[in-house]
């Protein structure tokens, strides 16, 4: 689909490409930009480059980035005029698209589960069959708005509601089934709901689209909770309840404060906390951690307050610890989750734990050790052991302190004791990525100060523009950027980087955004442009060349030499041929 190209430099120049990166990742500022881990691969050390003079972002280790469309297009898996659409939208510029945000195939799966989304809402909302279930979750706190806001649903009591609702929509059960809404008799190959008399939760993906659900049940039949089953679309090592709708408020207040309950997560948003995404089971996955880590530097965890939810902070909270995560605990009260406390005590109470009692994760950590350590020499030997082992991966110092002061007051040892068997360095390192130098030819370093004076200056690029061919700029890359910059020059009068990479392919992303980096003088003469032009064409080696063959040729007719005379003559022919002045 063809887009007016004023609309497209509109949405770009109006676009903030830092704005938009960092709702993706976090950023901190090193100079005249800002850097982070990248969204594109796992790695340790931030390597991803955003640029708010230019209005590009690159990744010096998987060469990912470009400009703000190139940017979204990447990360969310949309083509190019839906991410047009898609950032013009908060500008108040419509992008018509009939283009899809993900393949044929995955959106099939998505257009089931948001018409049985649909279906399942009307139930709860607007039939007799779920005034049970709306009462239910009506008397638990929820109000209109949320549910309708959410899109709660029910399954009614009965066997074939979702897999009759498909068919009539034109969808197969064989569809159907590996989208994970129905199940399957293995023995005779029957179909049937897999979702019955339970309260549906949708789950979005991070492009906000439904993929799957989390059903509570509402008769006390078992498992309370019956997620959606792995499919090509729903799967848990990637994904976060809520994230869709949390990351703006986890990327502003650089918090994500981490909770088990579906529910739970849906009535804390209804409080006005936001930063708030769920578990989806009883761990997290590296890729999950690794979400995390880009989304914000510290994360909280707030499980409910008996033992699987404190053997949940135990284990997470250590995961997250050694990943080099700012890890902190909100202990509830024993035998509470969140929607309770928030019965019990009220909104503010609430807001104010969530505000005023967060302690580190090593915090936590000795204290659930602590009573164990009191009376067993053994444990008590062996928990300092853990402690101080933990106490490594803690990257403040002034938390760090305040935690040995805490251990040494509780477990009555002196501090020296702790200090002494830290590392003086942290082992998690938070630097800046570093460009690897790329180790160049004489020859390419002349190519790419050739390119950067054209780029530098329209006027020099039309100057010289017919005599470039391959043989002045010899490397493929660099006569790939030529060529882009003559299409690019006919439309625009001077160089911006961000709009130039949209006219080009990927793979020379990081040539031109080297090149445009390039410190060279401002006023590049059309002097210093010839002698560029003779120099990488071998003009100017021909005429040392020409000057030797001169000398030989005097030679020969010193000598008498006829055969010597008419070679070195045909030698200069060519030389004069490849090189008319």
């Amino acid at each position: 689909m063809n887009i007016p190209q004023q609309t497209i430099e509109h949405v770009k120049e109006r676009t903030d490409i830092t704005e938009l990166v960092s709702g993706y990742i976090k950023l901190e500022k090193r100079g005249r930009n800002y850097v982070g881990l990248c969204p594109f691969h796992n790695e340790k050390t931030p390597s991803f480059s955003v640029s708010p003079e230019k209005q590009i972002c690159h990744c010096f280790g998987c060469k990912k980035g470009g400009n703000v469309f190139q940017f979204l297009m990447q990360i969310e898996n949309i083509s190019f005029s839906e991410s047009v659409k898609r950032l013009g939208e908060p500008l108040g510029v419509e992008v018509a698209t009939s283009e899809s945000r993900v393949d044929d195939n995955d959106m099939q799966f998505i257009k089931m589960h948001e018409h049985i989304t649909d279906l399942f809402h009307h139930i709860l909302i607007h039939t007799n069959e779920g005034e049970a279930a709306l009462n239910y979750l009506i008397d638990r706190g929820f109000s209109s708005d949320i549910l309708k806001r959410e899109k709660i649903g029910l399954a009614p009591k009965m066997s074939s509601f979702t897999k009759n609702a498909i068919l009539e929509k034109g969808f197969t059960e064989e569809a159907a089934y590996s989208a994970g809404l129905l199940s399957r008799n293995e023995e005779n190959f029957s179909y049937y709901d897999r979702f019955v008399n339970r309260i549906m939760i949708p789950i979005k993906n991070h492009q906000d689209y439904v993929i799957g659900f989390t059903a509570r049940s509402i008769d006390g039949s078992e498992p309370k909770y019956l997620n959606t089953p792995e499919t090509k679309v729903f799967q848990k090592r990637h994904l976060l309840f809520n994230l869709s709708d949390a990351r703006k408020s986890i990327r502003q207040q650089d918090e994500v404060i981490l909770m088990e309950g579906h529910l739970d997560v849906l009535k804390v948003k209804s409080v006005n906390v936001e930063n708030i995404v769920g578990l989806m089971g009883t761990a997290l996955s590296d890729e999950n951690i690794n979400l995390l880590d880009r989304l914000a530097s510290n994360v909280t965890l707030m499980f409910d307050g008996d033992n699987a939810g404190a053997q949940a902070t135990m284990s997470i909270g250590e995961q997250l610890l050694k990943h080099g995560l700012n890890t902190f605990v909100i202990q509830l009260p024993r035998g509470m989750d969140p929607d309770e406390f928030i019965v019990e005590n009220g909104e503010a109470a609430f807001r104010d734990l969530v505000k005023n009692e967060k302690r580190h994760y090593v915090h936590f950590l000795s204290e659930k050790l602590l009573n164990e350590s009191m009376h067993n020499d053994l444990a008590y030997s062996q928990n300092i052991n853990a402690l101080i082992d933990a106490l490594k991966y803690v990257n403040d110092s002034a938390i760090k302190s305040r935690l040995i002061m805490h251990i040494s007051e509780r477990y009555n040892i002196d501090k020296s004791q702790i200090e002494s068997r830290l590392p003086v360095k942290n082992p998690v390192k938070r630097e800046s990525g570093i460009q690897q130098v790329e180790k160049l030819s004489i020859r390419e370093k002349k190519e790419r100060y050739f390119l950067k004076a054209l780029l530098n200056d329209r006027s020099l690029f039309e100057y010289c523009r017919n005599q470039i061919d391959a043989e002045v700029l010899t490397s493929q890359q660099y006569y790939g950027i030529f060529k882009g910059l003559c299409n690019y020059f006919d439309d625009h009068d001077t160089f911006e980087v961000s709009s130039f990479i949209q006219q080009i392919p990927n793979e020379l992303l990081e040539v031109v955004i080297d090149i445009d980096n390039l410190k060279i003088q401002s006023d590049v003469s059309r002097d210093e442009i010839d002698d560029y032009l003779d120099d990488l064409s071998g003009k100017r080696n021909s005429n040392k060349e020409k000057k030797l063959l001169f000398a030989q040729l005097a030679e020969a007719e010193a000598d008498n030499d006829i055969d010597l005379q008419a070679s070195i003559m045909q030698q200069l022919l060519e030389i004069n041929s490849r090189y008319k002045s």
